[in-house]
């Protein structure tokens, strides 16, 4: 089913862990050189940020080696430094994950010996009695052991460590039913895919490359799905009950969306915590429509929540069935967008397009950028005197010398303000005092996502997008920082810490979710954040511009502000690089919104993926192929 990866190794003993004299020959004896040599650095402590000996951890496969490294490492409790701490666990984690495949293979050798016998119904049962659990969680190991015995990459993966249980789970259980074709492809594609990102964003991709490569299947176990749509009532102990619904997805994330939406509207003296106020909230809207009749929702960032769904121009013509996108769920099939699409109701939550943004200017390619094979999938690069807003200095000098014509000796006209206080516990800058509308909500507020605020400069960029570019409002200079930035560099930016509405609109359209590696809070309940921290000693409009933030949740941007990570964003792609202090670096891309280069790879690979039932029906390989 997968390849043994526990050899022993020369120098080792039985039990994995090396023996006297092993030497580098042994994993031991390799950590133990990369210990000497960190003692040696200069500088280096046992609070170091990360270390060699981390670094072959992280690198040593999944088997008995490994564990014997482990075991040593908690007997002895050698005092590892907090970057290889972090590796252990992980290794850690590789141990399972194999154990998890061995189980798996053991469970399909008992199912084959006793293949065609009266006593294979009962294995489960006993394999139920042995490990004293239930007959579900029997039959789950049964159902895994055979559906990896037809997913090779997925078993391979998780035989190496690579992916949990529930990621492989997660991969045979989209693929279950298809071709053998599309089968293999989006098991390699998912087992790859899971080795970097989390389940609920496994379930996701799957879900995107499913529709790509089989959308006829797909609509197939929707409508089967949907046929058995239902709502659940289940009394517990203590005067409680829980309450579910089995309903498509769009009206589900419109549940949740009113449900989260009133949850946040609270105040700080509210002790309850989200997930009581959620539940506080939704009896609560049942009881006000059968007495008042219901209850409005507040404003978020400025706008009224809604369903947002993103798909491409083709796909709400007609022309295309590439998956679209539901956010706060995933994808979904370009039928159901364009039904979507086309409700009343979610009309103005339905997008055809990627938020709105100035035209930044570009200069010609590149023969390094012709050849490039992301060119299509990129936006042009900016001409290389061009600042892109994510270094607020490099911005302030370059607007310097375009006011000046050259010379660098005008001044930048910019708010100063005389007073300035941090807006929460939580926030990573200096804010100034909110000049913002008062009917809007304070710059307090709006800093940790409970309000917004907006002020004049931010009206002005406002102003100058309705004008077109290249104009500037009536009586405003060309000077204007705000206006330059817009028509000059393609940005919108605020002159004051708090960003304008428009430009929180633009920042939660893009981000889609919460920044961090992994989360998946809905930006619209996150928080903006300035990634390079906000300095009232500089210009406002050079600080608060779209490239310089970014929807972090609240527990994330507090984890920023506490400095347990730092973050760095590339304004030409919209990666986002986190830094721990153990010195491991996570990135993070951005959040999907068009997947027609996914589905017309996944398409390519299917066609090409050589299965063996063409051998049996006499057809010949393509030209190249075994």
């Amino acid at each position: 089913m997968f390849e043994d990866h526990s050899h022993t190794r020369s120098g080792e003993g039985p039990d994995g862990v090396p023996s006297p004299g092993g030497g580098l020959a042994t994993l031991r004896g390799r950590v133990d050189a990369a210990r000497d040599v960190d003692r040696g650095t200069p500088g280096w402590s046992f609070d170091a940020s990360c270390s060699q000996a981390a670094e072959v951890v992280a690198e040593a496969p999944a088997g008995a080696e490994l564990l014997g490294l482990l075991e040593a490492e908690v007997d002895g409790m050698r005092t590892p430094d907090e970057g290889l701490l972090i590796e252990l666990i992980a290794a850690a984690d590789r141990i399972v994950n194999r154990a998890g495949a061995l189980q798996a293979a053991f469970v399909a050798e008992l199912m084959e010996r006793r293949q065609g016998s009266r006593g294979i119904s009962h294995t489960r049962d006993e394999i139920a009695l042995r490990l004293a659990t239930t007959g579900h969680a029997a039959e789950t190991l049964v159902g895994r052991a055979a559906a990896l015995a037809e997913a090779p990459a997925v078993a391979d993966a998780l035989g190496r460590g690579l992916i949990t249980t529930r990621k492989a789970d997660l991969i045979t259980d989209a693929t279950e039913g298809m071709e053998l074709a599309a089968a293999l492809t989006l098991q390699e594609h998912g087992a790859a895919y899971g080795q970097e990102h989390t389940p609920p964003q496994l379930r996701r991709e799957l879900e995107a490359a499913v529709l790509a490569a089989d959308p006829a299947g797909a609509q197939r176990g929707r409508e089967k799905a949907h046929a058995r749509r239902r709502v659940m009532l289940e009394p517990t102990r203590h005067e409680m009950a829980w309450v579910g619904a089995y309903v498509p997805a769009a009206e589900a994330v419109a549940a949740y969306t009113c449900v989260d939406t009133l949850a946040a509207d609270t105040t700080a003296d509210d002790d309850r915590t989200l997930d009581q106020r959620r539940a506080d909230v939704f009896t609560q809207i049942f009881q006000e429509i059968l007495t008042t009749g219901g209850r409005t929702l507040p404003e978020r960032h400025g706008r009224r929540p809604a369903v947002h769904v993103t798909a491409t121009v083709p796909v709400l013509a007609g022309d295309d069935e590439t998956p679209a996108e539901l956010h706060g769920y995933g994808p979904i099939s370009a039928s159901s967008a364009r039904r979507l699409a086309g409700r009343p109701a979610a009309g103005e939550g339905a997008t055809g397009a990627a938020p709105e943004t100035g035209a930044a200017p570009a200069s010609a390619p590149t023969l390094q950028e012709l050849l490039d094979p992301m060119r299509e999938f990129l936006p042009r690069r900016r001409s290389p005197d061009l600042p892109d807003g994510s270094d607020p200095g490099a911005t302030v000098a370059w607007m310097r010398l375009h006011q000046s014509g050259g010379s660098g000796h005008a001044q930048v006209s910019h708010s100063s303000p005389t007073s300035h206080s941090s807006p929460t516990s939580h926030s990573s800058e200096t804010a100034p005092e909110p000049r913002g509308d008062p009917s809007l909500g304070t710059g307090r507020a709006a800093a940790d996502g409970r309000g917004a605020s907006t002020d004049r400069s931010s009206e002005r960029g406002a102003a100058e997008s309705r004008a077109g570019p290249g104009a500037p409002p009536r009586g405003m200079r060309r000077t204007d920082p705000v206006t330059v930035m817009g028509t000059d560099l393609g940005l919108v930016c605020t002159d004051s810490y708090v960003p304008s509405r428009r430009l929180r609109a633009l920042v939660i359209d893009r981000d889609r979710t919460c920044c961090f590696p992994g989360c998946l809070v809905p930006s619209w309940r996150c928080q903006i954040d300035h990634i390079v921290p906000f300095d009232p000693a500089v210009p406002a409009w050079a600080q608060t511009v779209e490239t310089n933030l970014q929807a972090l949740c609240r527990h994330h941007h507090q984890g920023k502000t506490e400095r347990a990570f730092s973050v760095e964003r590339d304004a030409w792609t919209g990666i986002t690089t986190w830094r721990t202090r153990t010195g491991h670096v996570y990135v993070r891309l951005p959040e999907r919104s068009d997947h027609t280069a996914l589905s017309e790879q996944l398409r390519d690979d299917v066609a090409a993926t050589w299965t063996g039932e063409e051998d049996a029906a006499g057809i010949r390989p393509a030209p190249g192929r075994p």
